[in-house]
Order: structure tokens, then sequence, then C-alpha cells
């Protein structure tokens, strides 16, 4: 008896080291096009982790089917019913080119094939370009997003700003910011992602995500993309997941 109450209390110690120890799941770029796909991806990362995770949605729907446009809400609509968590991910994603920017943001263009849709604007264009975004998300009518995640931001100075007057949470590179009343709370957070990587660091970049969901310090988001499962491959995606969830108790930016 004493030997089996040793052991609970051993369990017992662990379980609460690892829920000491957070990190925020979410999948990038759900959007219309690629929501058939990325549904059961994320259903299966989901499903690694043994919970619910943050999806990341792309509002934009251009110029598909209703019946895409139908079905590409009815997934959204099923994801927060069974419990996850939904964070706005820009307006197209895609970067407006006519727009003037700064040397960085157009640096960050090229290094993101034109991902980069927040970089390098200025106030009066990252206002509007937020607008836009909120504005075609309002238009599903899904209720309000938990936050605001930014397709590629760097050098753009206004966005935090901008985005934490309608959103309770938002981040950078190395960390996440939450408001909690009339404070903005700023949480250590690196971003672990592996979809801009070549091929031959992927491997090394994965032993330090390893080292990170080991470490005590911070609460690392583990970000995935669909390219991740071509690129990585689903075993190894689903086991970093794994391996994550064990080190660490997966929560939402809501939760923070």
């Amino acid at each position: 008896m004493e030997i089996n109450k040793d052991i609970a209390d051993l369990e017992s110690a662990e379980d609460r080291k690892r829920k000491a120890r957070k990190f925020v799941l979410c999948y990038h770029n759900f959007n219309v096009k690629n929501c058939k796909r990325a549904s059961a991806e994320i259903r299966k990362i989901a499903a690694a982790a043994g919970s619910p995770i943050t999806i990341a949605v792309v509002p934009s729907i251009g110029g598909v089917p209703e019946s895409e446009v139908e079905y590409f809400c009815e997934q959204i609509e099923g994801f927060i019913k069974d419990g996850y968590e939904i964070v706005l991910h820009g307006a197209r994603h895609r970067a407006d080119l006519f727009v003037n920017r700064s040397i960085f943001g157009k640096v960050a263009l090229w290094l993101s094939h034109n991902g980069a849709e927040f970089a390098g604007l200025s106030k009066r264009f990252s206002q509007a370009l937020l607008d836009r975004g909120i504005a075609l998300w309002n238009a599903h009518g899904l209720g309000k997003a938990s936050g605001f995640v930014p397709p590629v931001w760097i050098d753009n100075k206004y966005l935090r700003s901008q985005a934490l007057k309608h959103f309770d949470n938002y981040e950078d590179l190395i960390c996440i910011y939450k408001k909690k009343g009339e404070r903005v709370k700023t949480y250590g957070s690196p971003l672990l992602t592996f979809s801009a990587l070549p091929k031959f660091l992927l491997g090394p970049y994965m032993a330090i995500a390893c080292f990170i969901f080991w470490a005590p310090a911070g609460t690392p988001r583990l970000v995935f993309h669909s390219e991740d499962f071509r690129n990585l491959g689903e075993k190894r995606v689903l086991n970093m997941v794994r391996y994550a969830a064990v080190m660490r108790e997966n929560i939402k930016y809501k939760d923070l």
C-alpha cells in the first residue's frame, strides 16, 4: 500500500510540474480554399495533443462559390462547438503589392512570397487593413475571435496597439500580449514554426523545439501549417505534438 501511495504521489507531483509549464498549439492559415484538408489535419493534431487547439483563420473568401463559403463557415462553427479557439489571421494573408512599405517590409514580402500582409505599413494603412480583416470576419456571423495573429508583420510599430483595441490577445515573435482589464500583460513566448525553414534545417530545429518544451521557462507557441504535413511528414508533426503535450499543458490564448 505504501509503495502504491508513493507512486501515486510521484505521478501527482509530475502532473503538477507539467501543468505549471504551458504551451499554445495553433494551426495557421485556415481559409476557404484549404478548409477541407486543413480540417482533417487540425483534428489529427488535436487528437495527438489530447485537447482542442487554436485555429488562426483567414476571413477573406475571394470569389469562391457560395457552397464553398457555406462549408468553410460550417467547419468553423463545428470547431467552436467542439471547444476549439478561433483567432483572426489577417484579412487575405496575401499582401497588397500596391501599398507603400518600408524597406524591411519589402524584404518581408520577398521572404514570405508576398504573404507578409502587415509588414512595413504606415499607421493609416495598418489600421485600414486591420479594419478590413475585422469586417470580413464579422460578415461570417461567427462571433468574436479570441485574438489577432497577423501574417508576418515585420517593421509595423502600430499594429499591436491597434489590434489590442479590438482583441484580447496579440503576439510577436517572442511575446504574447494579453489584456487584463485596463492593463496589458506580456508573456514570454518563443514562436516555434517550421514552414519557412529549408529542409536541411528541419531536423536541428525540431531538436531545439524539444529542448524549449523541456526547459521550464516561458509559454512557447507551437505553430503548424498545412505545408508541414508535406515537408515534415504527418508522423513527425504528430510526434512533436505528443512530445509537447507530455512535457507541458496545452492551453489557449484566452487561458493565459
